[in-house]
C-alpha cells in the first residue's frame, strides 16, 4: 500500500489511516483499527479532532496509539494556521528575519528563503562549507531546490564575519547564478542580503546591484561560473 504514496495513486480514507497507524503499531494489522475509527468518527477530520479518551474507547486503540493520533491532529491544526509562517513583504521584514537567522553565527552561512505569492516563507535551504570565513553552495543543488519547490520568489542571505560588509566577487557570481536559475524557472529573485550585524546589512536590490547582475548574466557566463563554483 505504501507504493501508492510514492506513485501518487489515490488512497481511500481508511488506507491513509491504516498507513499512518502502522508507524505507531508496526507489528499490528492496522486495517481493522482504521475501519473501526472511521466507523466511530465518520471522517478523518473527526478522527484527528477526537480526544484521547474518546479514541481509547475504540477497539484496538490503546493509550499510546490514541496519543499518537491526537498528536498528528494537533500538528495538522497548527499547520493550518497560515499566520505561523514568517511573512517578508518589506525590506524591514527581510532584514529583521535575516538578523534572527544569522545573528551570532561563528562561521559563514548561505541561506535561501523560498516565498509564496503572499510573501510567506515556505522553505529555507542552508549551506556552509565548514570553513569559518567562507560559505559555498553548489548551484546544481540550488537549481534542484528551485525546481522541486517552485517558489514564487527567492531571497538569498549570507553573513560576513570578517568585518567587511561589501559583497565579494564570489558573492556577485553566486547571485548571478541564482538569478539565472530563477529566470529560467520563472521565479523572481527578490534580493540578496549580506549580513554583518543588525544595523549593518547590505541589500543588492537597494544598491542597484541586483539589476546590474541580471543584465550581465547570460548562458556563456553561466557555464563558466558553474565550472569555478562547483
Amino acid at each position: 500500500m505504501c507504493d501508492k504514496l510514492s506513485d501518487g495513486s489515490e488512497l481511500y480514507d481508511h488506507e491513509v489511516l491504516e498507513i499512518l497507524l502502522f508507524a505507531a503499531c508496526p507489528r499490528v494489522n492496522t486495517n481493522p483499527v482504521a475501519h473501526a475509527l472511521l466507523n466511530r468518527f465518520v471522517t478523518l477530520s473527526e478522527v484527528f479532532c477526537a480526544s484521547v479518551e474518546e479514541l481509547t474507547e475504540v477497539v484496538g486503540v490503546g493509550e499510546s496509539t490514541a496519543n499518537f493520533i491526537r498528536t498528528v491532529g494537533m500538528c495538522a491544526e497548527r499547520a493550518g494556521r497560515i499566520g505561523n509562517a514568517p511573512t517578508l513583504k518589506t525590506g524591514g521584514d527581510c532584514k529583521r528575519f535575516v538578523d534572527l537567522r544569522l545573528r551570532g553565527k561563528s562561521e559563514e552561512y548561505i541561506e535561501l528563503y523560498f516565498l509564496d505569492k503572499a510573501g510567506r516563507v515556505k522553505r529555507i535551504y542552508t549551506y556552509t562549507s565548514g570553513e569559518r570565513s567562507r560559505a559555498s553552495a553548489k548551484i546544481d543543488d540550488v537549481a534542484k531546490a528551485v525546481v522541486f519547490s517552485r517558489p514564487d520568489s527567492v531571497i538569498i542571505a549570507h553573513n560576513h564575519i570578517d568585518g567587511t560588509l561589501n559583497p565579494s566577487d564570489y558573492d556577485d557570481e553566486f547571485t548571478a547564478l541564482v538569478q539565472f536559475v530563477c529566470n529560467i524557472n520563472k521565479v523572481r529573485l527578490a534580493d540578496h542580503y549580506v549580513y554583518l550585524s543588525r544595523d549593518e546589512t547590505f541589500s543588492y536590490r537597494d544598491a542597484g546591484r541586483l539589476e546590474k547582475l541580471k543584465d550581465n548574466c547570460n548562458l556563456e557566463k553561466f557555464g563558466k561560473w558553474i565550472k569555478t563554483l562547483n
